[in-house]
């Protein structure tokens, strides 16, 4: 397998790494590495789709209103699993996506763009809303807003796309000795500093091909 970087390419959703291909993904804020033990899709369904106004408690999306970012249990994820997923408002909202619940996805310092009814007129795919929920307690928050001068009483979004289970890879630093043979820790260790700062020289050799992807914002 070689690298791909069309990982957000326009058409439909399709898997981005097949069972036995190497993933490094960008979480909690460093570069982790894994094999794809399974992968299945994770059809557009009713399961997949959740009411802010519900999940909040709350009847209505007051005019110009937000209910504030929250978890969404659909979205969980558990150790060893990974969601692969794109979305789409079904209601006059917008969606605005943290991940994890302290970092924005798709904001810039000043913008943070959020997902619309309208979107998939323009982008029919729905290619840019593609994100990616990696692993036990990682989660994604999901922000609704009201552009709208009137109350609303539902503000729907339908979530579909892949669900993987991985492996991570641990190198094997055996043959990485000084020059009496024995282990040379201090260089294993900057192997794997260098191995979670996604140097790619490093991931190259330690890790074979691999596919990148950034599961969390930045």
């Amino acid at each position: 397998m070689s690298e791909v970087g069309n990982i957000y390419d326009n058409g439909p959703i399709s898997l981005i790494a097949r069972i036995k291909d190497n993933l490094s993904i960008y979480t909690a804020k460093k570069w982790a590495h894994y094999q794809v033990a399974y992968a299945e899709p994770w059809p557009r369904s009713s399961p997949l789709r959740v009411d802010l106004v519900a999940l909040a408690g709350a009847t209505t999306i007051a005019a110009n209103g937000v209910i504030a970012k929250r978890l969404v249990p659909i979205l969980q994820a558990t150790d060893g699993e990974m969601l692969h997923i794109r979305f789409e408002p079904l209601d006059d909202v917008e969606g605005v996506v943290y991940e994890q619940s302290g970092t924005g996805k798709f904001n810039s310092r000043n913008t943070h763009a959020r997902v619309n009814m309208g979107t998939c007129i323009r982008d029919p795919y729905l290619a840019t809303t593609t994100l990616f929920v990696m692993g036990y307690q990682r989660d994604m928050n999901l922000e609704a807003q009201n552009p709208n001068p009137i109350a609303l009483n539902q503000a729907r979004f339908q979530f579909f796309g892949f669900r993987y289970v991985l492996d991570a890879i641990t190198p094997d630093l055996g043959s990485v000795v000084d020059q009496n043979r024995n282990p040379d820790t201090k260089k294993q260790e900057e192997i794997i500093r260098q191995l979670a700062a996604g140097d790619k020289a490093t991931v190259a050799q330690y890790i074979g091909p691999t596919t990148w992807l950034p599961a969390e914002g930045r």
